[in-house]
């Protein structure tokens, strides 16, 4: 045995090639099994060299330490990095992106929500990140101790030229995704390449497959807290927004309709266009035939809080940061022109309710600082159970008022997962929906996907339930004449884990991928005749269209988003900036070479960045 050791001391000189190839292994076998994701290639020279030399600063930096902390350093480099990858890999298989530092803003209140149903991970890509722990393992274990000497003195200055060389190596390949000079005003005008992607640096299925997993976790940390980044002041906000005043769509023959009307805003939870049918929900799809329904609407996802992220901007006007903010500053920024407080302006009470605890993405506070009188949750609208939305019905006196009043209501019976997990809710419509499913035909040969379907239904029945039992208390009660529904949701059903089953149900392919993100979105009024409007809209055409409706009193060049029947928008932007509207697909706009079109296109880019900075700034502190 002790021979053993011996031979295996004499091998000690490989110690610090094994960590090399170590945390090489990591990256590359990760970026082999998500390939597919992004537009890199596994080869390019970008990625390919910021790992080499990454790895390298790595390698060089531990072999300047004693054995043990080397050993403990390695160890922890390999670890960190290799639980990194399955973090990456288990945020792709639920939200179809890879992990950012700016989603911890939300991640305690997302755990509420979690389920080991929505992970899906290669087992490959599992034993390749075995290999590179058993790799660092040996690396640690023939670690040799250094003798103070003329050796060990070179091995540290080795080591430290090394280090210098990767540092200044890195600095280069960053410098190549720089715009060149003469040609700055072009490309910063006409649409979004690859060096305005890393400049922004906030698209993770981009940036990750183009820069490596060592070159993308440094970077996207400094991005995700604004560290570096070049910063924006209220000079040259009160400069953008003074240009845009020409771009506002002006008054229009919907203009003030619901002028003095009382609104219940209805936020549904998971509720896709797919669910939205007479068989399935019966109620809400004969709202929808009386409704102003827009059939081109979109919910995009800039937070991986997805329905934080609507609930934002549909309340305020404004995309909520995905870098370089914390999340607090929904709780202490200003935000004189939110829809509650323009609504209070106006003489309206403003409540919310919805089941989850207020501490839940710090609802509580964050819409009384939006201007909220109230957040009402489960427990002060006496509900019984929690989960089931007709039991919200409880607190409908709560919901209604003699004086004028806003109503917000988040539902919450769509919200997945979809198995016995959440058999409160999947279990008490199953039979319904198994019937129901089975009377449209919709099949699958996955058995589990098939079941989840069902379950997925059963939850859409509830909030249906509690949609039909509304109506049925405001008719009783008169206030369906003087009171407005607008229904939205905040974003698609994203909790059936089988992907390409929603897509198929969706009638979404390779050639309209954006229509994964529809949504239905409709406006009842009694007395308003039902009309279908096809222009393009997406959550940040919600407050604008509104406030154009009930003729409220604001400067609209403050909001992103455009009203939905004035002369402009029609344009929908998602998180990875990509567009589209009645012209184009994504697919088409991505290879068009239009100059009108592509100014167009980014403007809107500039107009979501703005809005984003506006928030980041705190922009309307002293108004």
């Amino acid at each position: 045995m002790s021979s053993i050791i011996v031979k295996i001391k004499k091998l000690s000189f490989l110690s610090l090639p094994l960590c090399f190839l170590s945390l090489v292994l990591l990256d590359f076998s990760f970026r082999v099994f998500y390939g597919f994701v992004g537009q890199g290639e596994l080869f390019s020279w970008q990625p390919v060299w910021f790992t080499l030399f990454w790895s390298l600063l790595f390698t060089a930096l531990v072999a300047l330490l004693p054995r043990l902390i080397r050993r403990i350093v390695m160890l922890v480099l390999c670890v960190f990095f290799a639980i990194l990858v399955l973090v990456h890999a288990g945020m792709y298989s639920v939200f179809g992106s890879f992990f950012s530092f700016a989603s911890l803003n939300f991640a305690g209140d997302g755990a509420a929500f979690f389920s080991w149903s929505y992970i899906s991970i290669r087992k490959l890509l599992i034993v390749c990140l075995i290999g590179a722990l058993l790799l660092m393992s040996a690396a640690v274990f023939i670690a040799p101790k250094y003798e103070r000497g003329k050796k060990w003195w070179i091995l540290r200055i080795a080591a430290g030229v090394v280090g210098i060389g990767c540092i200044f190596g890195i600095g280069c390949v960053h410098r190549s995704f720089a715009l060149p000079e003469d040609s700055i005003e072009y490309k910063s005008t006409y649409g979004n390449t690859i060096e305005e992607t890393y400049a922004d640096f906030t698209n993770p299925n981009v940036c990750l497959p183009m820069t490596g997993l060592y070159q993308y976790t440094f970077r996207n940390f400094c991005v995700s807290f604004g560290i570096g980044l070049p910063s924006i002041n209220s000079i040259e906000l009160d400069s953008y927004y003074r240009e845009r005043a020409g771009e506002i769509s002006g008054d229009n023959e919907m203009t003030g309709i619901f002028k003095d009307k009382n609104l219940i805003m209805i936020m549904l939870e998971s509720i896709d266009t797919y669910m939205l049918q007479e068989e399935y929900m019966p109620n809400l799809w004969a709202v929808q035939q009386e409704s102003i329904q827009f059939e081109n609407h979109y919910s995009p996802t800039f937070l991986p809080a997805s329905t934080f992220n609507t609930e934002v901007m549909t309340l305020t006007g404004i995309v909520p940061p995905d870098h370089g903010f914390n999340g607090s500053g929904y709780m202490r920024n200003a935000f004189p022109l939110s829809l509650p407080n323009l609504f209070k302006n106006a003489g309206y009470t403003a409540q919310t309710f919805h089941p989850s605890n207020p501490q839940i993405y710090n609802r509580g506070e964050i819409h009384k600082n939006f201007g909220m009188d109230a957040y009402n949750n489960w427990e002060d609208m006496e509900m019984n159970i929690m989960e089931w939305d007709s039991d919200m019905l409880n607190g409908y006196d709560k919901m209604i008022s003699d004086a004028s009043f806003f109503t917000y209501i988040i539902t919450y019976s769509g919200h997945g997962p979809y198995t016995k997990d959440m058999d409160m809710l999947g279990s008490k419509h199953y039979d319904a929906a198994k019937a129901a499913v089975e009377m449209t035909g919709i099949s699958s040969d996955n058995a589990d996907t098939m079941e989840q379907y069902i379950r997925a239904i059963s939850h859409a029945m509830e909030t249906d339930a509690f949609v039909g039992g509304l109506i049925e208390r405001l008719e009783a009660d008169g206030h369906i004449d003087d009171t407005v529904l607008v229904i939205y949701t905040d974003h698609y059903g994203k909790y059936l884990t089988d992907e390409d089953f929603i897509k198929e149900v969706k009638g979404v392919g390779k050639e309209n991928p954006e229509d994964l993100y529809k949504t239905p979105f409709m406006i009842y009024s009694k007395g308003v005749d039902p009309l279908t409007v096809e222009k393009y809209t997406s959550s940040i055409d919600i407050m604008p269209t509104l406030i154009n409706l009930f003729g409220l009193d604001a400067d609209r060049r403050y909001y992103v988003g455009d009203d939905a029947f004035g002369t402009e928008g029609g344009m929908v932007m998602l998180s990875d900036y990509s567009w589209f509207n009645a012209d184009y697909t994504t697919v088409q706009a991505a290879s068009t070479t239009d100059e009108n079109t592509l100014r167009t296109a980014a403007n809107w880019k500039k107009r979501i960045s703005m809005s984003m900075n506006t928030m980041i700034y705190d922009y309307f502190k002293n108004w």
